[in-house]
């Protein structure tokens, strides 16, 4: 033990030492926590630019206006005075969406014939396009309602029956995770556990591959009697503590400070987030073993932490994608962990139910160590990558 306690005080006093590590592991994770938590406190994006063309200028046309400005999710910043010109405010993104209002549309609409309201939207900016949308549909729908049930109010109808007969079923939507649909409680879970995942890989490939680039790998070896695991031990330790921390804080931000719900176990979570720092820390060892030089270590191990955020269900469910990617998404760290962050805090789950995601991130712990542990073994009584880069 006495070894592995002589690197770790030496790996501890690199980190204050080594500029790149210690922005690695000290400026970025704080950075990204501080930035994240800003940049979404809102939780629901509001007040998003669109332009309406009102080709009729009548008082039903005003009174389209003024409900579409009074949706929180939009607010009509733009009158073009036509539709071109609306559409050209949407290719240069200064609006979400254009809306045009025919002309004729209030005469229409009283004489009774049916009207079109044209809604055009950036569809490739999937949150805004889609806010946008649903805010379109729930003015227009609620305007049709009111000219429906006015009519019918006209030929002696009661209003209750006017409304049933108008919409004779009614949905009930009841949400069952995330009920405030808060964008925050579910990016801002991702996204920085992400990228605490990624500083965790680069610091731990960093600290490694440093030395290796410097020919000291059989030193190192050298000080713990050739014992690896020792070297592993020494160096791995400080920093796993102190990422350990950080994660809490990163925690702390999002369910303290920031009030995200919490409705499982905060054991289970911890221990969820300790196994992810481990698994990142393996892979990254296998990464530094598998590569010729410390830039390739670098390259793969960045990619492989950055990838993971497409395989971990946050852009597009694990479940509709191809069956070889469902499969492949199971090698990432991050999928699991993330799974089993939402079953504990958002969806409330019984920790029996997070067993799963534990057990699998024990395996992802021991074999990237396990099928790299000859050719890390190798690399250190060497003492140095292929390439000196």
């Amino acid at each position: 033990m006495k070894p592995s306690l002589r690197i770790a005080k030496r790996e501890i006093a690199l980190l204050f030492n080594s500029k790149s590590t210690f922005i690695f592991a000290v400026i970025l994770p704080f950075v990204s926590i501080l930035f994240f938590n800003t940049l979404l406190s809102e939780g629901v994006a509001r007040n998003l630019p669109v332009a309406v063309v009102d080709l009729d200028h009548s008082s039903i046309s005003r009174n389209v206006i003024s409900q579409l400005n009074a949706a929180p999710e939009i607010e009509v910043g733009f009158f073009p005075i036509s539709q071109q010109k609306g559409e050209e405010l949407v290719r240069l993104g200064k609006v979400y969406g254009v809306i045009t209002i025919p002309q004729n549309f209030e005469t229409n609409l009283k004489s009774g014939k049916q009207v079109s309201v044209i809604n055009q939207y950036n569809s490739n900016l999937l949150l805004p396009g889609g806010l946008e949308y649903k805010a379109f549909r729930k003015v227009i729908g609620t305007i049709s309602a009111g000219v429906n049930i006015e009519k019918q109010r006209k030929k002696g109808i009661s209003m209750q029956q006017a409304m049933v007969n108008y919409q004779p079923i009614v949905a009930n939507n009841n949400v069952l995770s995330n009920p405030y649909t808060n964008y925050s409680y579910y990016l801002n879970t991702g996204f920085l556990a992400m990228f605490f995942q990624i500083f965790v890989m680069l610091t731990t490939i960093y600290c490694f591959g440093a030395d290796l680039k410097y020919s000291k790998g059989n030193k190192l070896l050298s000080i713990t009697k050739g014992n690896l695991l020792a070297v592993i031990v020494g160096k791995v330790l400080p920093y796993t503590v102190w990422f350990l921390l950080v994660g809490i804080i990163m925690l702390f931000s999002m369910y303290v400070w920031q009030d995200f719900p919490f409705f499982g176990s905060k054991i289970t979570v911890l221990a969820g987030l300790l196994l992810l720092i481990l698994a990142n820390q393996s892979f990254a060892l296998f990464f530094v073993a598998m590569s010729n030089s410390f830039r390739e270590a670098l390259t793969i191990g960045s990619g492989f932490a950055a990838v993971s955020l497409s395989f971990s269900g946050i852009t597009f469910p694990i479940f509709g994608m191809p069956k070889v990617l469902q499969w492949l998404s199971q090698i990432f760290p991050f999928t699991h962990f993330f799974e089993l962050l939402l079953d504990q805090s958002q969806r409330g789950f019984p920790v029996f139910y997070s067993f799963k995601a534990i057990v699998i991130l024990v395996i992802l712990c021991i074999s990237p160590l396990f099928f790299g542990w000859f050719k890390l073994k190798n690399l250190f009584e060497k003492g140095v990558f292929n390439h000196h880069i």
